[in-house]
């Protein structure tokens, strides 16, 4: 088995490795469709996972400051430019490959990328496989949790700070 895992700036991957990122994030019901290949190719990162060629795990860093404003509202936490690099997201294992701790791969693709820089994400709070896996890279839940606007849930914010 061969396994690659790339990371790096979203816009130095060419169009067709963006589009497989997104498609793949396409298979989560809470990725937002409207505006998603600007956000694919603005993030700060993206990782691809690929086993014996085949894309099966994707993650970013999205450093979209207007959607981090939005979160501190609905979560009542603030989270400061200085001290948060940016939102870990787009995290996405492949069905078929789920359970082998390839998010952990993933996730700490992302943490080497920002070198001990803070990141939040935003769990759904059913999604306890989710949750478990950044608890183990160092994720707290902090802050109110708030409905998703696209699935049957509440998010809830999880920050790791910086170093």
């Amino acid at each position: 088995m061969t396994i690659e895992l790339t990371v790096k700036p979203g816009n130095e991957f060419t169009a067709d490795l963006r589009k497989a990122f997104e498609e793949l994030v396409l298979l989560d019901p809470q990725v937002q469709q409207q505006g998603l290949t600007a956000r694919i190719e603005a993030a700060s990162y993206l990782a691809f996972l690929h086993l014996d060629g085949e894309l099966v795990g994707t993650n970013s860093i999205k450093h979209n400051r207007k959607h981090q404003r939005t979160i501190e509202g609905h979560a009542g936490v603030l989270l400061p430019d200085a001290e948060y690099f940016g939102e870990v997201g787009y995290l996405h294992v492949a069905e078929g490959h789920r359970g082998a701790r390839l998010g952990d791969l993933l996730v700490l693709a992302s943490l080497a990328a920002v070198q001990g820089e803070g990141l939040f994400a935003t769990i759904q709070s059913m999604n306890i496989g989710s949750r478990r896996l950044f608890e183990r890279h160092g994720f707290v839940g902090v802050g109110k949790s708030w409905p998703s606007t696209k699935v049957d849930d509440q998010l809830i914010l999880c920050i790791r700070p910086g170093k």
